[in-house]
């Protein structure tokens, strides 16, 4: 079978992907056991401020970088060129105004020692936003190696710092601890950004140097340039919609502790709570996405250049094999979430605690992963207002649904999934009717369905499985889960074999 080059750049870049997010859960196992449910939450509260901070201020800048170098590769250069100084000195200003106004921040959070937290991530504002658009633009020439490279080493630098800083820093507090685990989102970045200096350096592909000579030049060219309008209009309409996402975050950080107090819990208890759904269960569900995260990130461009060049056959054909593709391993990954519940919960946290939770939270794969693909599909016809409204229509939904059930006693886990379901859900039924709209057959209804029956029929099968292997003295829980992931895993790709071995890759 002659897979679709996409494809293969797909298995490529989802590999690394799913290393990068490996590494991620697999500190956050011993992360979560050293800092306990309340550092935890003290981290997941100060990084949600990370993640806002983040996305304000590099936002659309890299997604768009991206596919204009998809469009022209030698504007996109110029682009890149031109920007390098500005968002250097964005970071400088975002990293000092972080550092001045931690004190205020953790007072409006109604935990003082949150300053110290905060300052860690004065660092990261600087270095982290002209890593991102370096990325863009490797992503718009297809550079996905150095891309995936770049991200392993951040990862497993800032795993390591955040483990041997919560190490050394345990004896002087927990939200000491917890800002030594921030700050190795700085100094992944850093190693991250000088790695790939370095190989621009050996290879010389390009330049950071500015062709304009000087630093006035170059700032002058970032007002005046040609194009620049029209840039920041296109980085401005994807960073709203960048935007929602760590939003939704910073809300669940303000909202869920409070609410839970409110239903009777003490406030280490809501923060412990927040840190089991947010910090463990919530990156248990959403790991699975990993392959549609890189199938979005792989067919942006490809997308892009099938529309802009009229080429409508193509632009539908891959389309709808992204979207099937995304569809078929989101039903997967949600039966396996939520027959073996038990078993990564006890592998993760170390008891059966957060089963239900990963149970309540099983539908992550299919509907963020569908989401984020037809967000995808948006943005390559140029219709980058669509997703953002469904997006603030999802989370202006989420926050009312989080704000209300969490506070009823006992809810917490089940509020706090509704509230991310509706979050996801709302978007994903706005994307799919603006996909209709702008292009009638790039939603494929009738093979999505057909592969839900599929699946359908492989839950069915999967409990005699599951017996089967009882019944031949594999008790063993964990073995089992093992087997089950066989078993899907094996069903999956006998289908797509069959479904897509006639589709012609394009190059």
């Amino acid at each position: 079978m002659k897979l679709p080059i996409f494809l293969k750049q797909t298995v490529l870049r989802s590999g690394a992907i799913f290393l990068v997010k490996a590494i991620g859960l697999a500190v956050r196992i011993p992360l979560y056991q050293l800092l306990g449910p309340v550092g935890t939450g003290i981290y997941q509260i100060v990084y949600a401020i990370f993640g806002f901070a983040l996305t304000l201020l590099t936002g659309g800048f890299p997604t768009t970088l991206a596919l204009m170098t998809a469009k022209d590769p030698q504007r996109g250069s110029q682009f890149f060129k031109g920007l390098v100084i500005p968002f250097l000195l964005l970071g400088v200003c975002s990293g000092s105004l972080c550092y001045i106004v931690a004190p205020d921040l953790a007072y409006y959070l109604g935990d003082r020692e949150l300053a110290f937290p905060f300052r860690c991530l004065a660092p990261a504002l600087l270095i982290v936003p002209l890593l991102q658009l370096y990325r863009g633009y490797l992503q718009g020439i297809e550079s996905y190696g150095k891309v995936s490279i770049s991200e392993l080493v951040e990862q497993a630098v800032r795993a390591g710092t955040m483990l041997l800083l919560v190490v050394l820093w345990m004896k002087y507090g927990i939200h000491t601890a917890a800002g030594g685990a921030v700050f190795g989102a700085f100094t992944g970045a850093l190693v991250a950004l000088c790695f790939l200096w370095i190989r621009k350096s050996s290879k010389r592909p390009m330049s950071f140097g500015m062709d304009y000579g000087t630093f006035t030049e170059s700032i002058r060219w970032a007002v005046l340039g040609p194009g620049v309008l029209l840039f920041f209009k296109s980085s401005f309409a994807i960073t709203l919609t960048r935007l929602v996402s760590p939003t939704s975050d910073l809300l669940d950080a303000i909202i869920i502790p409070a609410r839970l107090q409110i239903s009777g819990l003490s406030q280490s208890e809501a923060v412990g709570v927040f840190g089991e759904i947010s910090g463990m269960a919530s990156i248990t569900v959403y790991l699975p996405t990993v392959l549609t995260a890189a199938l979005s990130y792989t067919m942006a461009s490809k997308l892009t250049a099938n529309w802009q060049n009229n080429k409508r056959e193509d632009f539908i054909e891959r389309s709808n094999l992204s979207l099937e593709v995304g569809w078929f391993w989101g039903i997967g990954s949600m039966v396996f979430l939520i027959f073996h519940a038990d078993t990564l919960s006890s592998l993760i946290f170390g008891n059966e605690g957060a089963a239900q939770a990963i149970r309540y939270m099983s539908f992550v794969p299919i509907v963020a992963g569908m989401r984020e693909l037809t967000t995808t599909l948006l943005w390559a016809m140029d219709q980058k207002k669509a997703p953002l409204v469904g997006s603030i229509l999802g989370l202006v939904c989420s926050a009312i649904t989080a704000y209300y059930l969490t506070a009823i006693p006992g809810f917490g886990y089940k509020g706090a999934a509704i509230s991310i379901f509706v979050f996801e859900f709302v978007p994903l039924l706005w994307n799919v009717a603006m996909v209709q709209k702008q292009c009638k057959g790039a939603f494929p209804t009738g093979n999505l369905f057909s592969g839900f029956i599929f699946l359908l029929a492989i839950a069915v099968f999967h409990a005699p499985f599951n017996a089967l292997m009882i019944r031949v003295g594999l008790d063993s829980a964990f073995i089992r889960s093992i087997g089950g992931v066989i078993f899907l895993s094996i069903c999956v790709f006998l289908y797509m074999f069959f479904r897509f071995r006639k589709r012609k890759g394009h190059h």
